[in-house]
């Protein structure tokens, strides 16, 4: 679908809410048109970009709208075949913020080769884990390292916006770090204080989730679009 792609590359050139907003546009004509299973490839975009909590449809009884969620439970039971039940549950899932519920629709698409919809959704399950459970990253960020080396540390507009934000400077001192370089190594290397390394390296494991530099490397081959090399 032509629409489908220009809200991709809205997403990709990082302008994520004219995406969503063309994308919750399209998934309105498609439903005004009864095109069922075009409307949940559409609603399945707007789940991948973690706005499955998002408005869609006319304005209900009560003066709401339906959620992505609640349409694509909808759409579950008139679209046959497979994947509309779990887009649903994917949908349903990123809505409650449960990373145990979204590990298990990662573990179906992958069972159905679908790769890369597993990492995305393996991806959102690591993001709500580092805001719920501090420390418990670990196993998911292993999850995640293997489905992207699966499809060849593939980048998309969902994985880029589910990826924390590191600076140039963090990510130049996490490489080091993880690669077992001391704090006031990294000092002389780089000219900062040994203090100033060790400042950084508290906010790397905040954003990261990490405890320490032993989860280091392993959450640096977790990010999606980096194997733990160049920034980019």
């Amino acid at each position: 679908m032509a629409g489908a792609g220009r809200g991709a590359v809205q997403a990709a050139t990082g302008d994520l809410p004219a995406a969503v907003k063309h994308l919750c546009a399209l998934a309105d004509r498609l439903r005004e048109d009864g095109l069922a299973g075009h409307e949940l490839l559409v609603l399945l975009d707007l789940v991948r970009l973690d706005e499955a909590a998002a408005p869609v449809g006319p304005t209900c009884t009560d003066g709401g709208r339906r959620t992505v969620a609640q349409r694509l439970a909808e759409l579950s039971e008139q679209v046959d075949g497979v994947l509309p039940p779990l887009v649903a549950r994917f949908g349903r899932a990123a809505v409650d913020g449960s990373p145990d519920a979204l590990l298990a629709v990662a573990d179906d698409f992958a069972g159905r080769e679908l790769t890369v919809y597993a990492a995305e959704a393996t991806a959102l399950a690591l993001h709500r884990t580092r805001h719920l459970r501090a420390g418990a990253t670990g196993p998911i960020r292993e999850r995640l390292a293997d489905l992207l080396r699966r499809c060849d540390e593939i980048s998309t507009p969902a994985l880029r916006l589910l990826r924390p934000t590191l600076s140039d400077r963090e990510w130049e001192i996490a490489r080091l770090a993880a690669d077992g370089v001391t704090s006031r190594a990294i000092a002389e290397r780089l000219f900062l204080s040994t203090r100033t390394v060790e400042n950084h390296l508290q906010r790397v494991y905040s954003k990261l989730g990490v405890a320490g530099r032993g989860e280091l490397r392993a959450a640096l081959r977790s990010m999606p679009g980096h194997d733990g090399a160049d920034p980019g």
